[in-house]
């Protein structure tokens, strides 16, 4: 059987780096995405104590304050932009995961539209895993009609993502010229 959806990953700026920030509404899925990245030998990147006081300005009280950062189960569209926005200026952030798990309780498709404004306004390497089926089908369409890379899970986001990691780590030993012999 062919999967609904096909990952569709888009060059726009370069990979810088190899550290990843998660962004999620989901505080579990946060964690077993970083379990995954630190298995595949990737990098968690360490979020500056200036993009938490200013996360902490617009977040929830109860949110994570480090990386995965938690936006909380009731995050609005809103939340997610604020929280992206900050996330990509950050240093230390190379790429942007960005995770949801549907809720009833808020608008999952515009969570998706937001994101993708922001992936494509930034430039940034951002990628996106809207989980579930039926409920997040609407949102993964979003990114595909848009061009942003999504994944139906967190891991197939992360093996991407590692993917292009080490993609730059060899195009740069290719470039590497060996020392002159004798």
């Amino acid at each position: 059987l062919k999967p609904a959806f096909e990952p569709i990953v888009v060059a726009r700026k370069p990979l810088a780096g190899t550290k990843l920030s998660i962004l999620t509404n989901g505080g579990g899925v946060g964690v077993l995405a970083t379990d995954f990245l630190l298995d595949l030998g990737g990098r968690l990147a360490e979020i500056t104590p200036e993009t938490v006081a200013a996360l902490d300005a617009v977040l929830p009280r109860t949110w994570s304050r480090g990386n995965p950062v938690d936006i909380i189960d009731d995050a609005p569209a809103e939340r997610y932009t604020a929280a992206i926005d900050l996330l990509l200026k950050d240093q230390n952030t190379d790429a942007l995961l960005v995770m949801n798990c549907p809720t009833a309780v808020v608008d999952n498709v515009a969570a998706a539209h937001v994101v993708a404004d922001a992936a494509l306004k930034s430039g940034e390497p951002v990628i996106t895993s809207w989980l579930g089926d039926a409920g997040a089908r609407a949102g993964r369409e979003v990114f595909l009609n848009r061009k942003v890379p999504t994944f139906d899970t967190p891991n197939q986001a992360i093996t991407a993502f590692m993917h292009q990691v080490r993609y730059q780590r060899n195009q740069r030993l290719l470039m590497d010229i060996p020392r002159a012999g004798p």
